[in-house]
């Protein structure tokens, strides 16, 4: 006869499921252990940032040279940064502090003048666009009001020219003042591509401007259009860079020539080159690249010189900007291809001048302090006065010789306090490991007896 089973065995059963714990459990514990980890670890972030946000102290930072300023001189003061400054400081110049007789941080902004360019763009109506043979093609622009302008861009579809351009204007369409008679437009689209069809012409107001292209006995150019605009340019405050030639040599497998200019200080800027060359009716691309050590290149910019002379034509562009670098040591590799190497006579690097710029002390001797690779950049209120300030009057100061901080002790950062404290650390670490095995351990034996 078959026997019943216990009432209360269903009601235990129910109990034991009860009482297993539940994987939501397991995974809070595991989040709890993670976080405790991860609270250390800030922790010891937290230490560090602190240790980099201390405030000026001179045996931080190994030099020093002092401004050349009348001590009893108000106002504002612009500072030169000069090539020993470049070399000593970071490259970013996050390590500069000017500071007084007193180790009183003053507040600075730098001041860079470049080169800014506004420009105005208008599409004209084209009108009256014909070819007088033998001598130029024409067209005459509408601009349906009187607007300032000094730039032309013609639009063609033909290729391997050189044509002479000339400008007039006019605002009733019977007097016309030649505004450039001069211009040149050509185009070169063999191995080396040399394409310019821009005519620059002083700033004129007219309505009307008439285009001549002198074809004389070649074929007339396929004109498809032109455009207009007025082009303003303040020009940047540049430095000339002292240079001198560390190396030249003919690379056979580049077809090239390759020079290694050295300014003569790490990190300083420079933004623009020039080669001068006697030779004519060339064009080559050059590659310009940036090193401290000679070691590993960088930045690596590409543009074109050329010179074409003929008895029509005469044009050239001898000068290469690239984007601003901050490196001792410029190689330059000319693409010579399948021509001779040019005849390189000389070079000069540029670089757009940076100051400080600060409030005068009177009767305060000012000294600029650098050479702290570990200081972050400072941030003062000043940042924002320098756009009140009528920067270019404020007069102009040099520094003095270099001094080396005696008693210099450079700040080291700190370790994360996981290392500084590392018998604290590995205790709390293990009595963390041994916690959670026993909690795991305690787990696993009641899922075994449930």
């Amino acid at each position: 006869m078959r026997q019943r089973e216990p009432k209360g065995r269903g009601v235990q059963s129910a109990g034991s499921l009860a009482s297993r714990p539940s994987v939501s459990g397991v995974v809070r514990g595991v989040l709890r252990s993670c976080f405790v980890s991860a609270l250390f670890s800030a922790c010891g972030v937290f230490f560090v940032v602190l240790s980099a946000l201390a405030d000026f102290a001179k045996t931080q930072w190994q030099f020093s040279k002092p401004v050349e300023a009348p001590a009893s001189g108000d106002g504002y003061l612009r500072i030169a940064i000069e090539g020993e400054v470049y070399r000593r400081s970071q490259r970013s110049l996050a390590d500069l502090r000017l500071v007084n007789e007193r180790d009183e941080e003053l507040a600075y902004t730098i001041y860079a003048q470049h080169e800014t360019t506004t420009e105005e763009s208008y599409q004209p109506t084209v009108f009256n666009q014909g070819v007088l043979p033998g001598a130029y093609s024409t067209l005459t622009l509408d601009l349906e009001q009187e607007i300032e302008s000094n730039t032309l861009f013609l639009r063609t579809s033909s290729r391997n020219f050189k044509r002479r351009v000339e400008v007039a204007g006019s605002n009733d369409r019977r007097r016309w003042i030649v505004l450039k008679s001069d211009g040149y437009i050509f185009d070169f689209s063999g191995d080396q591509k040399v394409h310019l069809t821009t005519i620059k012409y002083p700033d004129s107001r007219y309505r009307y401007l008439q285009i001549k292209v002198w074809n004389g006995k070649e074929d007339p150019l396929a004109i498809d259009g032109a455009s207009l605009s007025r082009a303003k340019t303040v020009p940047a405050r540049r430095a000339v860079r002292k240079l001198g030639l560390h190396s030249r040599e003919e690379d056979s497998k580049l077809k090239a020539t390759v020079c290694v200019l050295d300014l003569g200080y790490e990190n300083l800027p420079s933004d623009l080159l020039t080669i001068e060359t006697p030779e004519e009716n060339f064009s080559r691309v050059v590659e310009v690249q940036a090193s401290n050590d000679l070691k590993s290149w960088e930045n690596r910019r590409q543009g074109d010189v050329y010179r074409f002379r003929t008895e029509k034509y005469s044009v050239e562009k001898k000068a290469l900007r690239y984007a601003e670098v901050r490196y001792r040591y410029l190689k330059l590799v000319v693409y010579n291809h399948d021509d001779p190497p040019l005849k390189l006579a000389a070079f000069e690097v540029q670089g757009v001048e940076e100051d400080l710029v600060c409030r005068a002390q009177p009767d305060r001797r000012i000294r600029l302090c650098y050479g702290n690779p570990q200081a972050q950049a400072a941030r003062y209120d000043f940042e924002r006065l320098k756009n009140y300030l009528s920067l270019e009057a404020i007069p102009r100061v040099r520094l003095g010789d270099e001094i080396e901080t005696r008693d210099f002790r450079p700040l080291r950062p700190k370790r994360p306090w996981t290392e500084r404290q590392p018998v604290l650390f590995w205790g709390v670490l293990i009595l963390m490991v041994f916690g959670l095995g026993t909690y795991i351990v305690r787990l696993m034996g009641k899922v075994k007896a449930a």
